[in-house]
């Protein structure tokens, strides 16, 4: 069976814990310069998406 899909979890340790506060801390960083500089609409939305996808793919790579 593929470990790509992670059946099962495992505890994270300090250090990875740490980068993933500080990713999200980034995120958070980056959305609120979205919302007070980008007009509301289809390219905000995308970024916002692609943001997301970013977050989601750096706790990954951390969590590897």
């Amino acid at each position: 069976m593929s470990e790509r899909f992670r059946p099962t979890y495992r505890n994270l340790s300090d250090p990875e814990k740490l980068a993933i506060a500080e990713v999200k801390n980034a995120a958070m960083a980056m959305e609120a310069c979205l919302m007070k500089f980008c007009q509301p609409g289809r390219e905000t939305s995308i970024a916002m998406t692609n943001l997301e996808t970013c977050v989601m793919w750096a706790v990954k790579g951390v969590t590897e």
